[in-house]
Parts: structure tokens; C-alpha cells; sequence
């Protein structure tokens, strides 16, 4: 298995979750506000599927009954739920930024080990919230109180700052040894690599399980798809018989979800489509309108040369296709075109 070595560990993952999350990326960003809190040597079992974001203190997934412990054993048919399942170590944090190691998982094998390395707790502290009328406070609960209360807590004492299992001395001195032993093997097994390298092995597996082999195209979400197709950014319906056809409408993106087809984008269009999503417009670049017309203009002219230079042409190409995209959208869309956009958007509100 492989590990990503003293990474900026927000970003890694977000780079996983941004290539296998199909739906509700958005849990990602709890995830995100408690990797910040994170103290140092702080660990963590961490999960993308295609539908959410699951972190857990490493710990609690070995305590039985934990919402932890449950949640990691659920996912039993991986393939088919798209886990991709990892151990992260915080080793610091860097300007509010944690840094750290990320060790790739083989989940069902990990889940098994939890399995049977599990232990039941006795008791539980639960610390409250601060507010302007209480201090902070730690209340010590039996496990099968804890349980029963559930959201009697919340009304009773605010609300919940964080939550510790506690064993018997015996059973947290066993899980201790447990975990420091799987964290060895894990430091002996892994092999280095790169996050960027891993996501792109991770897509071309996911294509080609699918039937889809060209590799020429980008991880696409039916949400980036839709998205695309507001800005007039090219966007394709894969096919497992190793076809695409480009998406035109929003029906046609929502009947490929419901035939369990996938999306795909050239990778210059998904990063400008990413420039978009991310709240830039063509005022973010330091051209007017006018010389970015006249750029696009020149590159039709060069485009039209017979270039030999392979890259050359590449890079003129893709220069006409960003601009070509850039122009006709936003600033440069026409009140017929803006008209075409509204149902597009209507249509898949619908």
C-alpha cells in the first residue's frame, strides 16, 4: 500500500474526495474543521465514498458500540460503495494547516483487523461547550447511560465539545500496544508516493472497471457536468462499450445518473471549468475583453498554419478551445444564449 510523506493533509484529501466523491462532497468540510483542531500526533481513520466523507479517531473505532466502530465495519461490499479508506497521522500544523502522513488502507482487510482487535468501554467523558452562562464541562457518564440519553444531553447540558471512551486499564493498555503495532507495519509495508500520482491511478482504474479505456478523459461529477454545461464548457457521457457523446442538456445528464453512466471532461476544460467554480470570471484576468478577443483571433490564425511541431499544436489548440469557452460564456453570452442557460439550470433544479 502506499503513503503520502509529510503532506499538506487538507489538501491531499480534498484532492481524493474532488476524483471519487460523487455526491455529498460537502461532508468533507467537517472533516476539514476538525483536521484543524487536530492536535499534534493526533490520529485518524479516514473515508471517501461516493456518496459522503466518513473521520474517526483511530481509537474509537476499536471500541465496540461507538459510532465509530459501527460505521467503519457498514461498508462490506467496498467496490460497490467506492471506498477508499486511509490512516492519517497530524505531525503538525503548518500556518493553520495540518501536515502529516496519509497511509493507504486496504479496507476490508483493515476492517477485519478492527474486528477482532475491539474492546467494550466502561464509562464515558463528555465535555460540554462553553457558553456565556456555563463554563466549559466534563461530565462522566456509564456507557450504557451515555447510550440511553442521547439527545436528552444536548437540551440538558448544551452542546457537545468532545467525546472519550474509557477502558479498563487492562484492555487500554492491550489497544495501545495494538495500535503502536499496526503503525509500525504500516511504516514498514508503505511505499512512498505521491497524492497526484495515486489519483490518477485511482481514475484510470475506476474507467477502465467500467469499460472506459481512452484515458483521455477527467473525473467528472454529474454536478460538474451540469455545471459545464452552464458555462458551454465541452462535458461527455462515458459509455462502457468505450464510446463518449457529448452531453448537450441537463435531461441528458440526468438520464445518464439514472443509467449509471459516468462523465468525463478533457483535463484542460475541468480546470477551467474549476476556475469558474471556484468564483472567477474573465474580470480575474489581466486582459480586457477586447485583448482576449484579439489573442483568440491570433490562435485561430496560427491554428489555421499547418504547425508540425506536435506539442506546439497541442498548446494552440488548447489555447482557442479556453478562450473559445471563455468568450462565449459568461461576459460574452447574448440574451439568447443567457435565455438557453436559464432553462438548463431550470431543468435540472427539476
Amino acid at each position: 500500500m502506499r503513503v503520502f510523506k509529510d503532506v499538506d493533509i487538507l489538501s491531499a484529501l480534498r484532492k481524493i474526495v474532488d476524483n471519487n466523491n460523487l455526491y455529498y462532497k460537502s461532508d468533507y468540510e467537517y472533516d476539514v474543521e476538525a483536521l484543524k483542531k487536530a492536535a499534534e500526533g493526533s490520529r485518524f481513520l479516514w473515508m471517501s465514498r461516493s456518496s459522503g466523507t466518513y473521520l474517526f479517531d483511530e481509537r474509537d473505532a476499536h471500541i465496540r458500540n461507538t459510532y465509530a466502530h459501527i460505521t467503519w465495519q457498514y461498508y462490506t461490499d467496498a467496490k460497490y460503495y467506492g471506498v477508499k479508506a486511509f490512516a492519517v497521522a497530524v505531525m503538525g500544523n503548518d500556518g493553520g494547516k495540518p501536515v502529516g502522513d496519509i497511509y493507504e488502507l486496504h479496507y476490508n482487510k483493515h476492517m477485519e483487523e478492527v474486528r477482532k482487535n475491539s474492546f467494550n468501554a466502561k464509562t464515558v467523558d463528555v465535555t460540554f461547550k462553553a457558553t456565556h452562562i456555563y463554563p466549559e464541562t466534563t461530565r462522566w457518564l456509564d456507557v450504557a447511560e451515555y447510550n440511553d440519553l442521547g439527545s436528552t444531553l444536548i437540551r440538558r447540558y448544551g452542546e457537545i465539545e468532545s467525546v472519550r471512551y474509557n477502558l479498563s486499564a487492562e484492555d487500554d493498555s492491550r489497544l495501545a500496544k495494538i495500535l503502536a503495532g499496526s503503525r509500525q507495519r504500516r511504516d514498514e509495508e508503505a511505499v512512498p508516493a505521491s497524492v497526484a500520482g495515486y489519483v490518477r491511478d485511482m481514475v484510470k482504474e475506476r474507467f477502465h472497471e467500467y469499460g472506459y479505456t481512452r484515458d483521455d478523459m477527467a473525473f467528472t461529477t454529474p454536478e460538474d457536468a451540469v455545471a459545464a454545461l452552464r458555462h458551454l464548457i465541452p462535458v461527455y457521457i462515458l459509455h462502457p462499450d468505450n464510446t463518449a457523446e457529448q452531453a448537450k442538456t441537463t435531461v441528458a445528464v440526468d438520464n445518464a445518473v439514472y443509467d449509471g453512466l459516468m462523465f468525463g471532461m478533457n483535463e484542460r476544460d475541468k480546470r477551467l471549468l474549476n476556475f469558474y467554480k471556484a468564483g472567477n470570471t474573465l474580470a480575474d484576468l489581466p486582459f480586457t475583453h477586447a485583448e482576449l478577443s484579439a489573442i483568440f483571433h491570433m490562435a485561430l490564425d496560427r491554428g489555421k498554419e499547418n504547425i508540425e511541431d506536435e506539442q506546439q499544436r497541442k498548446a494552440v489548440d488548447g489555447i482557442i478551445g479556453a478562450l473559445d469557452t471563455m468568450l462565449f460564456s459568461d461576459d460574452g453570452r447574448d440574451a439568447e444564449q443567457l435565455e438557453f442557460d436559464n432553462e438548463l439550470e431550470e431543468g435540472f433544479e427539476q
